[in-house]
């Protein structure tokens, strides 16, 4: 199994990974996902060519659906393992709370002012 991409889109396919011993059968379906953590981003697929290049040997064309997926070997990544980030505020959503907070911060002015008014109002009555 070897898997190619051209990113640049000018039709010159670069490796990405190739695994040899792998056996897979006819008539199931490849799927892609993508994640951008916080930032929102467009990951188009524009197309998925595949090609049989070869059969495996002692396969025929006619038993292919009936072979189970496998392969020889698991190559599993060397990484680090990383902890996940802490959740961040997006932009959207700190304008959301700044907005609030600023809405708030207006209703209690107005609040204020309307019971100081009311105030000096009564106090001025009194005199009268």
């Amino acid at each position: 199994l070897t898997v190619s991409h051209d990113i640049t889109n000018k039709r010159a396919w670069a490796p990405c990974f190739s695994i040899d011993g792998v056996k897979l059968p006819t008539g199931y379906y490849f799927g892609m996902s993508a994640t951008t953590g916080d930032l929102s981003d467009a990951h188009d697929v524009i197309s998925i060519k595949t090609y049989e290049l070869d059969t495996a040997d002692g396969v025929s064309k006619e038993e292919r659906p009936n072979i189970q997926p496998e392969t020889e070997f698991v190559v599993t990544p060397q990484r680090e393992h990383k902890e996940d980030p802490e959740e961040s505020t997006s932009g959207i959503k700190k304008f959301f709370i700044g907005l609030l907070v600023i809405l708030g911060i207006i209703v209690v002015v107005v609040v204020g002012i309307m019971i100081y008014q009311k105030r000096q109002e009564n106090i001025r009555k009194r005199f009268y």
